[in-house]
């Protein structure tokens, strides 16, 4: 191992959030910083003690390439249409040696040289530096070379060579398949590839998803169309009111609201029976107003909640919907009234998700792709892990809506539909 390399890599590229997954894993003391996180684990990596070293090099590497697939990352979520054969992505992971490109201690990162030709002359494509296993789940970890707006110490624009780190990750228990990266800042262009749009990144991913797909085969995906009523359903469950004094109210009053209404067309010269779009819009108006009022005067019951809605989005830029208060977020008063109104009258495609677990909450954006949705966090630290609860709830929804499809498909061939 080339340390000097390794210690480059670690102060340009890792947080010190970073470590404390193979810290707090062998119990190794947390350090006050990163510099001296750095110096603990070399230490536990090369000191022999008695027998052998606290954590192998095997493991320190397997860690090295694997650490940057937290932090404030992109995540977008392909469907696939198959699953990948289990006997395939395990031969690939028994054989990783051979498929690994380069090293990460092989790469000297010091890309003070305005020569960029002479920064990291052995990162001119995108590498393979390794493959991850955790039960059947497989994550394929590349880098790439990147170019980056920068200045030099007197104030004058440059471009930089950087590394660019992505992580694949498949399973052969199910038909996803993430692309996970770090949305570098000031970016021009990786592996000379380049952005869609200033915020679009669509095109980095598929870049690096068909990299794996040299890897996997030509696996085809499946176009995330049910992501607007995924992220529907989403924000009705989370802000719903839990509270069933104003259930049953609503429900008690569903008919005085469409007689009040047919009653008030009537009066201003609107036939209800011929307008019904207006008439139904209208009781649906009415009934929103309504149950905002039960909300004010009963209140939210509060059951375990861990998902607030702080922003809503529908139609790309139509009608967007932001909440400062952490405590109503989507639930209550005058930006919950809008933002209802708006999901009945068009399709969400982004929706901005606050997530609780214990004394932290992680603020997401789920948006919608063509080839594949995005989950990205909004400028924290987010472990994999959490995303993948978000990842799971869509999912959830994904199946529910596309059940549904096939049952009212087989129905129309004839099938008869359970009522259970």
């Amino acid at each position: 191992m080339n340390w000097d390399n390794i210690n480059r890599l670690l102060d340009s590229y890792t947080q010190h959030k970073h470590y404390h997954i193979i810290f707090d894993k062998y119990r190794l003391p947390r350090k006050g910083s990163s510099k001296l996180m750095a110096e603990t684990l070399y230490n536990a990596v090369n000191d022999k003690g008695v027998l052998y070293s606290i954590i192998s090099r095997e493991a320190f590497y397997d860690w090295l390439t694997y650490h940057q697939i937290d932090g404030n990352n992109y995540t977008f979520v392909y469907n696939l249409q198959e699953k990948p054969v289990e006997g395939l992505l395990k031969n690939l992971y028994d054989n990783r040696e051979e498929l690994i490109d380069i090293k990460l201690w092989e790469i000297n990162c010091d890309n003070e040289s305005e020569d960029l030709s002479s920064v990291m002359p052995n990162l001119d494509d995108i590498k393979l530096v390794n493959i991850h296993k955790q039960d059947m789940r497989y994550v394929f970890s590349f880098i790439a070379p990147c170019l980056v707006n920068g200045k030099m110490e007197d104030g004058a624009q440059r471009l930089f060579k950087k590394i660019f780190f992505a992580h694949c990750v498949i399973s052969s228990d199910n038909n996803d398949c993430k692309v996970i990266f770090n949305p570098t800042a000031h970016l021009v262009s990786v592996n000379n590839t380049q952005k869609d749009r200033r915020t679009d990144w669509s095109p980095i991913a598929n870049m690096f998803f068909f990299r794996l797909k040299t890897y996997i085969g030509d696996i085809k995906i499946k176009a995330p169309l049910w992501i607007p009523e995924a992220l529907s359903r989403f924000v009705e469950e989370a802000t719903n009111h839990n509270n069933p004094v104003i259930t049953q109210h609503s429900f008690n009053h569903q008919d005085k609201i469409y007689d009040f209404a047919t009653e008030l067309m009537k009066e201003v010269n609107l036939d209800p029976e011929k307008d019904q779009a207006i008439l139904m819009k209208f009781v649906q108006d009415i009934q929103l107003s309504f149950e905002a009022q039960l909300i004010e005067k009963y209140g939210v019951i509060h059951e375990n909640e861990v998902f607030e809605i702080f922003r809503q989005r529908s139609d790309g830029v139509t009608h967007t919907i932001d909440v400062a208060s952490r405590e109503a977020g989507l639930r209550a008063g005058a930006a919950a009234q809008a933002a209802k109104r708006s999901r009945a009258d068009s399709d969400i495609d982004l929706l901005g998700i606050n997530y609780k677990r214990e004394d932290r909450s992680y603020k997401f954006l789920v948006e919608q792709g063509a080839d594949a949705y995005l989950v990205r966090g909004t400028n924290t630290f987010i472990e994999e892990e959490v995303v993948n609860i978000v990842i799971r709830k869509l999912n959830q929804y994904r199946d529910e809506i596309q059940n549904a499809a096939f049952s009212v498909d087989r129905s129309g061939e004839g099938t008869v539909i359970s009522s259970t």
